[in-house]
């Protein structure tokens, strides 16, 4: 099967523009289930029991497991250490966020799992950025959070991680959590 994606004008990226559990054809659902095609590495992940494949969390980077998100080094690095945490679930974009206390829980979980993951394996990086591309810049539909352990390299790479206001681009985690955090009496 051809992997896509998931760019926003494809019949697949339409199919996958609501959430589901998982989405056909995305390649971030297909590390998140870890299938057969996919050979990313994960840092972070539920565990994983398979007799005849030893794919899994890394030992040395792994804080803990849970069945929420997973979290892998990127295929094209922009810093001295760049992760992607993704939720298991199929969540297109940021713009699929609502004020509630499940989505503002799991984004505070994804940024929990990215710091600590950054502190376990660039404890000496002068700054960590973390934060999310804003559709149309994203380039896949999947919702993921770069874990950034600075200096960028090379240095003009720190263009794409850089807010561009009204434009939108990339919004840090913390502003992304004051947009969707839940009205207040809601979140105890």
């Amino acid at each position: 099967m051809r992997q896509t994606f998931c760019f926003g004008g494809s019949r697949v990226a339409r199919r996958m523009s609501e959430r589901a559990p998982m989405a056909d054809g995305c390649v971030f659902c297909d590390i998140a289930r870890r299938a057969l095609t996919s050979t990313t590495a994960l840092l972070y992940s539920v565990p994983y029991h398979c007799p005849h494949h030893h794919r899994g969390s890394n030992a040395a980077l792994a804080a803990e497991n849970d069945d929420r998100v997973v979290a892998f080094r990127d295929i094209n690095p922009s810093a001295f250490r760049h992760f992607l945490v993704i939720p298991i679930d199929h969540i297109p974009t940021i713009n699929s966020l609502r004020r509630t206390k499940d989505d503002h829980q799991l984004v505070s979980h994804m940024v929990k799992v990215g710091k600590d993951l950054l502190n376990q394996d660039a404890p000496n990086s002068e700054e960590h950025r973390f934060g999310f591309h804003q559709p149309p810049f994203n380039s896949v539909d999947h919702l993921h959070l770069h874990c950034l352990a600075l200096p960028f390299m090379p240095s003009w790479r720190q263009v794409k991680y850089t807010p561009l206001g009204p434009l939108g681009g990339f919004i840090v985690a913390e502003k992304l959590l004051e947009r969707i955090k839940p009205e207040a009496g809601v979140y105890s």
